[in-house]
């Protein structure tokens, strides 16, 4: 008799599997969004407000008046749906590729099929993982699947997604930058206690030279650091840990070849509180719609976050496994994370020129916009003035981005767009059109 996959793999199986399913491959990320079942379709928590971390003074009041009344910090209620994650495998094929490749009985192709389970069950948890990078990497969730195009932004402030130098250059001072992150949490109350980034920025941070000098001062600048002594640094100057995630995925492309993926980005430098035990936020999964056909094993769905269904069709005559979750990561506190974007090229700003309101002047604009809280700075000259990333251009002349110029028709202005800090983030440049 024909081995019939269905018949020979019951539900409580198969329920069984799911619900004692583990991936092998753990990530930092799990530790971040420690993963959690509830019976919940909907996920809905309550996301703290800006500057609740902050400490509040009582009132001073005059002896036998009435105590002024306080406020508790405020939350918001954030309500988004679970997104639906799946994947199956038309087993009929499968098992004919088993059968002839010699599997020599039917306990050998169900350890075949069990294999199968596995592979799909994994599929949906690596999706998830995904989405746990991109919440620590961007700040917002992509999905451009399956005929969706649609994005889930998770609250982080604009101006707390920052950018960074060229940190390959080793003269860079990565301290600076670090700093800089640093305060605009202090400034909300709160403490970095960990940074999640690359190996790649690991890397350049044991040769930078600003950090060498730190730890074994001007005599052996050059020494690369050891982990043990960056790890030390950090916490003595910063008060974090830090962890690296470089773990991939593979994924097959439109053409159909196939490509690897990183879970969080190689340029980022992601800055956050977190308890403990490392945990920002949680993954939340929740009941699929294949899950209520099975409310015999209610006991043992808080632990079942990929659920396992077979079922065949007539056309085409098939037979079929699929694994699908309910997912989507939470981050109960936008407001304690930074995310810093590394660049080792300097951004490139459009700069044209025009005859200004009075005579040797010049109108110039440039697009895009400045981000808020930075700076234009200009040099004008015979060239382009050639710009890095990181650059310090604190002794160019500063503009206010609106008034006229004074320039000579044929020099070139080179405009800056800079940070507090005075280091180049984004240069352009244009002939000078100046008014006769």
């Amino acid at each position: 008799m024909p081995f019939n996959v269905l018949d020979a793999i019951s539900v409580e199986e198969r329920l069984n599997f799911s619900q004692n399913f583990a991936v092998a491959r753990p990530t930092v990320l799990d530790t971040i969004f420690p993963d959690v079942k509830t019976q919940h379709f909907k996920a809905e928590y309550y996301r703290m407000m800006q500057g609740q971390n902050l400490p509040t003074p009582a009132f001073v009041h005059a002896l036998d008046t009435e105590a002024h009344i306080g406020t508790r910090p405020t939350f918001e209620k954030v309500l988004t749906e679970k997104l639906f994650i799946k994947e199956k495998i038309n087993q009929s094929e499968q098992l004919q590729m088993y059968i002839s490749n010699g599997v020599p009985d039917d306990d050998g192709l169900i350890r075949w099929v069990f294999d199968d389970m596995g592979r799909l069950s994994e599929s949906v948890v690596t999706r998830t993982k995904i989405a746990k990078g991109q919440v620590m990497s961007r700040g917002v969730m992509k999905i451009k699947e399956n005929n969706l195009d649609m994005e889930i932004d998770f609250g982080i402030p604009a101006a707390q997604k920052i950018s960074f130098g060229d940190w390959s250059n080793p003269e860079y001072d990565i301290f600076s930058d670090i700093q800089r992150a640093v305060k605009i949490l202090k400034d909300q109350g709160k403490l970095v206690t960990h940074v999640l980034t690359s190996d790649t920025q690991i890397q350049r941070m044991r040769k930078n030279k600003c950090i060498q000098t730190a730890i074994y001062g001007n005599i052996n600048v050059g020494r690369l650091v050891t982990m043990a002594e960056l790890r030390s640094i950090m916490m003595e100057e910063f008060g974090f840990t830090m962890a690296s995630c470089d773990q991939q995925y593979a994924f097959v492309k439109s053409d159909g070849s196939r490509a690897s993926g990183r879970y969080f980005d190689e340029n980022k430098v992601t800055f956050y509180t977190a308890d403990m035990s490392g945990r920002a936020g949680t993954g939340l999964w929740g009941p699929t719609p294949e899950e209520t056909e099975y409310s015999a094993f209610q006991e043992a769905l808080q632990k079942m976050y990929v659920t396992v269904t077979m079922w065949a069709t007539q056309d085409p005559v098939a037979k079929w496994t699929k694994a699908s979750g309910m997912f989507i990561p939470v981050l109960p506190d936008p407001y304690g994370m930074v995310i810093a974007t590394v660049n080792t090229d300097v951004g490139n700003l459009t700069v044209t020129s025009a005859a200004g309101t009075t005579s040797g002047t010049t109108k110039v604009t440039v697009s895009p916009a400045k981000e808020s809280g930075n700076l234009y700075k200009y040099k004008v000259g015979d060239a382009a003035e050639s710009v890095t990333s990181g650059q310090n251009v604190k002794t160019w002349t500063a503009w206010d981005g609106t008034a006229d110029i004074t320039a000579a028709t044929g020099k070139t202005i080179t405009i800056v767009e800079c940070g507090s800090d005075y280091k180049a983030l984004k240069a352009g440049s244009a002939t000078v059109t100046a008014k006769a």
